[in-house]
């Protein structure tokens, strides 16, 4: 049973060829040799034939276009040519580089009049009369290029079907936050994670960002202000950034008489839930470095319970609904 269904399938593969072999020379005749198209892969797919790569290529409406391995059988899908694509079309030996437009409808078979839409394909038994098919969706689309965004550096392994990535940077004159890669989801929408913040008025640490901003707020007002930007209240962790932080965001700003703000600037420390347990603000994390200035924290009055930053650099608790200056911090990765 099995060698019969094995035959039938065989024979009505070449079947297929036959009835297409004048139309399939013209293709092979076109192919380029030694070439590859670099830089705007669909999809990749191990273990193909060259023929079914050009198949699954015109049951891709965004493909144009295939480049396959001969050596390991690979096939990849590109949605631009080699004449419209602003990327490198570099000799590679062992590649062939084809084009869509150079071989017969007919491959697909009954999805050679398919209505799916760009970010569809149509799905199909090969090499059968079966007349049904589906739409199933096949990529993400090319990404947004707004944002500040720089896809320049894309690498070969990238691509923008259902499940793959694209490694992104961010122009220059940003920072980039988050591992920098644009996902390709199941619904056929990109998860970014990254973010382009512009390099004014923020400044690197190690592998953070830091900000001053010059509105005096509440501490709970500077923590949710921080929060609303992606980042949070600055938690400082050792002397060295301690002095950073002080010498970056208070001596250029002291003014010749602290009455002004108090030459002071929240931080985002506090003992709120806990008398005299400092924690930070993002995570609820114990504070371990501290630089409390001498007789603090006192808690006067029994009621500080938030931390500020002074003017020389060391810590002072305070009463929360103090309004002064403050520092928020992002991580980098």
């Amino acid at each position: 049973m099995w060698m019969f269904q094995t035959s039938k399938a065989l024979w009505l593969l070449i079947n297929l060829i036959v009835q297409c072999s004048s139309n399939l020379h013209p293709g092979f005749s076109r192919l380029e040799h030694g070439h590859r198209l670099d830089g705007s892969v669909i999809n990749s797919f191990p273990e193909f034939s060259f023929l079914d790569c050009v198949t699954e290529c015109l049951v891709t409406p965004r493909c144009v276009s295939v480049n396959y391995f001969k050596g390991a059988n690979f096939c990849e899908l590109n949605y631009e040519k080699k004449e419209t694509a602003n990327i490198k079309f570099p000799e590679s030996p062992g590649w062939v580089y084809s084009e869509k437009d150079h071989w017969p409808k007919e491959l697909a078979g009954v999805c050679s009049n398919s209505n799916c839409s760009l970010h569809e394909k149509c799905a199909h038994k090969k090499y059968t009369k079966d007349e049904h098919f589906k739409c199933v969706i096949s990529d993400c689309g090319i990404p947004d290029r707004t944002g500040n965004l720089d896809l320049s550096q894309t690498r070969r392994e990238d691509a923008i079907g259902i499940h793959r990535r694209i490694h992104a940077s961010c122009s220059e004159g940003y920072y980039l936050i988050g591992s920098g890669r644009l996902t390709c989801q199941s619904n056929g929408e990109w998860k970014y994670d990254i973010l382009c913040e512009d390099e004014d008025g923020w400044k690197k640490y190690g592998q953070r960002i830091y900000r001053l901003v010059t509105e005096i707020e509440t501490w709970n007002s500077a923590k949710i202000y921080c929060e609303s930007k992606d980042a949070y209240l600055v938690e400082i962790d050792s002397l060295d950034e301690n002095t950073w932080v002080f010498e970056n965001f208070i001596v250029p700003n002291l003014p010749d008489d602290c009455s002004i703000w108090g030459c002071t600037v929240w931080i985002g420390g506090n003992d709120r839930e806990n008398e005299g347990h400092f924690v930070w603000s993002r995570d609820g994390n114990p504070i371990t470095f501290k630089k409390w200035n001498s007789r603090n924290p006192d808690n006067y009055n029994g009621n500080e319970d938030c931390i500020e930053m002074r003017h020389d650099g060391s810590w002072n608790d305070r009463q929360c609904d103090h309004l002064t200056l403050f520092v928020c911090e992002k991580d980098i990765n």
